[in-house]
């Protein structure tokens, strides 16, 4: 038990703070005959201007809660969040995944600037509890389903071609009712080089 302060004390020893962690994982049993796998890289950005965290500002006061939305916008080239491999000219997105924290994040959109297609949005999806029809539906829970592409046989959408050169846009919308800090609004992803 760590408690940080400028003193060596404890203002709270009878109380005890309990919470849960689930994680869950997926995985397919690889086949050398078949080529069933992809070497992912890591593919990241920060929307936040490689800050890591920055500050929801407040409202004016008496904003509309529905109106009261701070934006912020990032532009990059695909060679800036991956480094590039001799030979290839782009990845192929096979996963993306927008990191932003509850409860005022609204959206966040990734789209390919220079054809100006929207590749990947992410809309918080808050649990109502209905486990018995979808386990994953957990009262209290909030999840950001991440965009996947793939096989046709898995259900999924071709994976997305960007070459090094291509340009990108992230859009991050909060609502800015009440400031905070430390919010963030970056993409999380896995590409193959091409």
């Amino acid at each position: 038990q760590w408690i940080l302060l400028d003193e060596d004390q404890n203002p709270w020893e009878d109380v005890i703070d309990e919470y849960y962690l689930k994680f869950r994982f997926w995985y397919e049993d690889y086949d050398a005959s078949v080529p069933t796998h992809k070497n992912l890289q890591r593919v990241y950005y920060q929307t936040e201007a490689h800050a890591t965290e920055y500050d929801i500002v407040k409202a004016p006061e008496g904003t509309p809660p529905d109106q009261a939305i701070q934006v912020i916008t990032a532009h990059w080239q695909v060679n800036h969040m991956v480094g590039q491999k001799p030979g290839a000219t782009g990845i192929e997105l096979i996963y993306a995944g927008g990191h932003c924290h509850a409860p005022s994040c609204l959206s966040m959109e990734l789209y390919n600037a220079d054809t100006g297609r929207l590749l990947c949005r992410h809309i918080p999806v808050y649990g109502q509890g209905n486990v018995d029809e979808d386990k994953f539906d957990e009262e209290g829970y909030l999840a950001l389903p991440p965009c996947l592409w793939g096989g046709k046989e898995e259900g999924l959408e071709k994976p997305v071609f960007l070459p090094f050169n291509g340009n990108m846009t992230s859009v991050k919308r909060n609502n800015n009712t009440y400031a905070h800090y430390g919010d963030m609004a970056s993409w999380q992803m896995r590409g193959a080089y091409v």
